[in-house]
């Protein structure tokens, strides 16, 4: 929707996907970690780790995506963790509205979900690589179990977390 921020995985890399998604609305913006190998020119640093970069787009993606330019400017925000260097890109390149710090904290917040993903898989579903119904109506069914013993789950958490000091529902398990 309008006003929106979609994250993305590395996967969907895409320039055309990534300028059509901005494009498509008012105010939607897109995050994706950058690829190792990402070639790029430098328009302005804003800091030590954020800047203003320029992507050129390839004559095969053009023809892919005819609304896309030759080259795009986004913002290249690097963060340093525990000794790795994480890079991230994004559309949200007003950095007064979009500080980079908070921009990084919402970037680490998704791995928050990707392992809520992961505990469902593993937890709930006991590491099975699929799901036990055959039918379309029983897997949806089933779904919607697996949904809702999760969410029973992190509102328990939650509700345990309001009654600790200084613990966050996420760290508790």
């Amino acid at each position: 929707p309008d006003n929106s921020l979609t994250i993305f995985d590395k996967g969907y890399y895409s320039l055309g996907l990534l300028n059509r998604w901005h494009q498509a609305g008012e105010h939607r913006h897109w995050m994706i970690p950058a690829r190792k190998d990402l070639q790029y020119d430098t328009m302005r640093r804003l800091n030590k780790h954020d800047q203003i970069i320029r992507l050129q787009s390839t004559p095969q993606s053009r023809k892919k995506f005819d609304d896309l330019p030759e080259d795009l400017e986004v913002r290249l925000i690097t963060k340093s963790i525990k000794g790795k260097t994480y890079r991230i890109l994004t559309s949200m390149t007003d950095p007064m509205r979009f500080p980079s710090e908070e921009m990084v904290e919402l970037y680490r917040y998704r791995w928050e979900i990707e392992l809520g993903y992961r505990e469902m898989k593993q937890t709930l579903l006991n590491s099975a690589y699929t799901l036990r119904s055959k039918r379309p109506d029983m897997i949806e069914q089933e779904l919607w179990g697996i949904l809702l013993a999760y969410n029973l789950i992190r509102q328990a958490m939650t509700a345990s977390a309001s009654r600790l000091k200084g613990i966050w529902p996420n760290q508790l398990s």
